[in-house]
């Protein structure tokens, strides 16, 4: 073998094994809003009142096969929640609740991935309301879709952790401590990225 061979084979040798220890990275996707909800649920004098978020974004990157790599981000508009009543819309804004001129967003930050199994995972991250954080875990389920995946999921959180609901909300006598925060989210690979048959 000539010189020129052997570095041409070591060379080739060397790519190989390099890849084989690096972590397989997570593909990119593309959030379809059109069918994907960011809702919650709180108790209201023992009444489920359910609300949506209509603006917010995310950015995901996710593999099962690759979770060391995966991460999600979420920014959420605090002034778009909606309950479908105006005026406890316009309530939620203001310094009592989600005090939406101090704090306008709320952000969901991922901190590690675990797999369960039949399609179910768990996500820790860290989640901020009014300028606090808490860390949470949101488990989710995977399903196929034609063109890419739908995420499902909730996850329950007090809102006194964050501080909302002051004065005389504090207490859970008329608006429940408990909020369930839900995810229904559908995504497609974006362009280069693979998508597991």
């Amino acid at each position: 073998m000539t010189p020129v061979s052997m570095l041409k084979t070591f060379g080739v040798m060397a790519t190989a094994t390099l890849l084989s220890i690096l972590p397989a990275q997570a593909a990119s996707w593309t959030i379809d809003k059109g069918n994907s909800t960011l809702s919650f649920e709180a108790q209201v004098f023992g009444s489920a009142v359910p609300g949506t978020f209509g603006d917010w974004t995310a950015e995901i990157v996710f593999d099962e096969d690759a979770l060391d790599t995966s991460q999600v981000s979420v920014v959420i508009n605090m002034s778009s929640a909606d309950t479908g009543d105006a005026a406890r819309d316009g309530s939620l804004k203001g310094a009592e609740w989600f005090a939406v001129e101090e704090h306008p967003e709320a952000t969901l930050t991922s901190t590690a991935f675990r797999s369960l199994d039949d399609g179910r995972f768990e996500m820790d991250a860290d989640l901020t309301m009014r300028g606090t954080t808490n860390p949470i875990t949101l488990p989710f389920t995977l399903t196929e879709a034609s063109d890419g995946v739908v995420a499902t999921g909730s996850v329950t959180v007090n809102r006194t952790d964050y501080g909302v609901g002051q004065g005389d909300y504090v207490g859970g006598s008329t608006v429940g401590l408990d909020v369930v925060i839900s995810i229904d989210i559908a995504a497609t690979p974006e362009a280069g990225a693979d998508q597991e048959d």
